[in-house]
């Protein structure tokens, strides 16, 4: 075989004449860059199982990968079992292919400049899916004892995105009902405006309005211990807690994973990754690098479309 056709077991995935020309264009492609025979190979061989995957999971290997393929993608990758070195190699085989296809007009978009690999020692943030969070919320809502304040505060937490200690320092006053906004006073004391649901304020009005017994002030807080002070992000993560075991749920965990299915639902939704950004607050270098301010007014359409528990969905 000649070194620059595509390999057999490539061509025979798909078995489109179309794909295969795509992909005999690549291998020409990575020649003209002057590479190594030993590293065209191993992309070649890494794009062997991308092709795979692809075909097993019903994608078009030519095509732009969409934001919410990305997890599972790289979720398979490290599931391999095989050492970081070769994550690395494998995700930049599939950049390189998906860079290709974005610079010749095969594709509009390119999102797999998003694929990253986790730092070593880091694991990828543990999340619930969108039924797993429905249980939660309806063990909540039929637990026996009904708490019309935990109801509310994991309802916000997840419809918000917002850290513990966030919610946690929440008063009457920062939330705008009318507008359908919580004022938010982040880490570094920065505020940040982020949407709330409307399921979410139904059962934040349904609390004030018939579970809080004290004055209520601006100043108060939203979320109260027994004792009318803030209700304290340890005794929020035990709340947590208690309903994940009840449910049958991983109790390890978190309000924060709760804030990781936050926006990864709404990515999978198709929101936009600096409106993301925008809503958690998040504000590291390597963040506000792409980072641009979006409007609350076009916050509130993506929030709107992308999450599950938004207004629209609630209708449906």
């Amino acid at each position: 075989m000649n070194t620059k056709e595509i390999p057999l077991k490539l061509e025979n995935i798909f078995k489109d004449k179309k794909i295969n020309s795509i992909a005999k264009e690549y291998v020409d492609y990575l020649y003209s860059k002057s590479l190594s025979k030993n590293t065209i190979r191993n992309y070649l061989y890494d794009l062997i199982e991308y092709f795979s995957y692809c075909k097993n999971n019903n994608l078009m290997p030519t095509k732009s990968l969409r934001q919410k393929d990305l997890r599972p993608l790289l979720s398979y990758i490290i599931g391999t079992g095989i050492k970081q070195s070769s994550v690395i190699r494998k995700i930049s085989s599939i950049k390189s292919f998906c860079a290709f296809l974005e610079r010749f007009n095969y594709s509009k978009e390119n999102h797999s400049s998003l694929l990253s690999m986790p730092k070593k020692g880091k694991k990828l943030p543990k999340i619930l899916s969108e039924s797993e969070v429905n249980s939660l919320i309806k063990t909540i809502e039929r637990f026996p004892k009904k708490n019309l304040r935990d109801e509310a505060l994991i309802e916000m937490i997840y419809s918000t995105g917002m850290r513990v200690g966030e919610v946690s320092k929440i008063k009457i006053g920062d939330i705008n009902f009318d507008k359908s906004e919580v004022r938010v006073l982040g880490k570094g004391n920065k505020e940040r405006i982020v949407i709330l649901s409307e399921k979410s304020k139904q059962k934040i009005r349904n609390y004030l309005l018939n579970s809080r017994k004290n004055i209520m002030l601006n100043t108060s807080p939203l979320f109260q211990n027994k004792y009318g002070g803030s209700l304290s992000p340890r005794s929020i993560q035990r709340t947590l807690k208690k309903y994940l075991l009840v449910s049958g749920l991983d109790s390890k965990l978190s309000t924060h994973s709760l804030r990781h299915s936050f926006a990864t639902h709404l990515l999978d939704g198709g929101a936009d990754i600096k409106v993301i950004q925008q809503l958690l607050g998040h504000s590291s270098p390597e963040t506000t690098k792409i980072y641009t301010q979006v409007s609350t007014k076009s916050m509130k359409e993506i929030y709107n479309k992308a999450h599950p528990r938004s207004f629209s969905k609630l209708k449906n």
